[in-house]
C-alpha cells in the first residue's frame, strides 16, 4: 500500500476509461479490496493475539482463538487465496508471479507475492496441524463464513462502484458483463446469471472446504467450550 501510487500514465495511454478490473489504479486503501489481503491480515492478527493470549494466560481469547470453526476459517481463506492465485498466475500466459519488470520495486513486489501467498502459506499450514484446537457447541460462528463472504461482496461492490474515480474491482466476478465476456456471452440478463450461478459455485467449494476443515479439527480438538 505505502508503495502505491497513483498512475497517471494509465489514463493517459486509456483516455476516457471508466471501467477496469485486475491491477490497482484507483487508490492505495482499494488494495483492502483484494481477498488475499483479508487472508494474510486474519492470520497475522490470529498470530499475534495467539502470542498475546498465550504470554499473558488470558483463557478466554485463547478459548476463542484456538475454537474449531475459526482456525478453520482462518486457513480455509488461505487455502482459497493459494490456490486461485497459484491458478490465475498459470493460467494467464504471462507467468511472472509478480515480476512485471527488471527493477528494484518489481522485484520487491516479486518477494512480497511469493512471501505473502507461499512463505505464509506453510506456516498458517503448520499452526493449523499443530494447534490443539477446542470443540466448540455454539453454533454461532458455523455461519459466520457466510456472513463474510456475502459482506465482502457488498462492500467490494459498492465501494468499486462509487468510491473511486473509475468503476474498478479486484476480480472480474464483481462485474456481470466482464464476466459473462469471458465466456462469449453479450445478452446482459445472460450474463448475470452466468455469475450468480459462478458464485454460488464458489461459495458451495468455500463452504465445504470450511466445513471439512471444521470436522478434522473437531475431531482433533482436546478440549470442550
Amino acid at each position: 500500500m505505502l508503495h502505491f501510487s497513483f498512475p497517471n500514465y494509465f489514463y493517459i495511454n486509456n483516455p476516457g476509461i471508466d471501467f477496469y478490473y485486475g491491477t490497482n489504479v484507483v487508490s492505495m486503501w482499494a488494495d483492502f479490496s483484494f481477498f488475499t489481503y483479508h487472508a494474510l491480515i486474519f492470520f497475522s492478527l490470529w498470530c499475534i493475539l495467539y502470542a498475546v493470549s498465550n504470554f499473558f494466560s488470558l483463557k478466554k481469547l485463547y478459548s476463542f482463538l484456538t475454537n474449531a470453526y475459526v482456525m478453520s476459517f482462518v486457513f480455509a481463506n488461505y487455502v482459497l487465496t493459494v490456490a486461485f492465485y497459484t491458478l490465475f498466475e498459470l493460467t494467464s500466459g504471462n507467468i511472472t508471479f509478480g515480476l512485471y519488470a527488471n527493477t528494484p520495486l518489481a522485484y520487491h513486489n516479486l518477494g512480497t507475492n511469493i512471501v505473502g501467498h507461499y512463505v505464509y502459506f506453510v506456516f498458517s499450514l503448520i499452526i493449523f496441524l499443530k494447534v490443539k484446537s477446542t470443540k466448540s457447541k455454539s453454533n454461532v460462528l458455523k455461519f459466520f463464513p457466510v456472513c463474510y463472504l456475502l459482506l465482502y461482496y457488498v462492500i467490494v461492490k459498492l465501494t468499486g462502484k462509487f468510491a473511486y474515480n473509475i468503476e474498478w474491482y479486484p476480480y472480474v466476478i464483481f462485474d456481470a458483463k466482464s464476466f459473462g465476456q469471458m465466456f462469449g456471452i453479450t445478452n446482459y440478463a445472460l450474463c448475470i446469471i452466468v455469475l450468480i450461478v459462478a458464485l454460488i459455485i464458489m461459495a458451495s467449494v468455500y463452504m465445504l472446504l470450511y466445513k471439512a476443515l471444521t470436522n478434522y479439527k473437531q475431531k482433533n480438538s482436546n478440549i470442550d467450550t
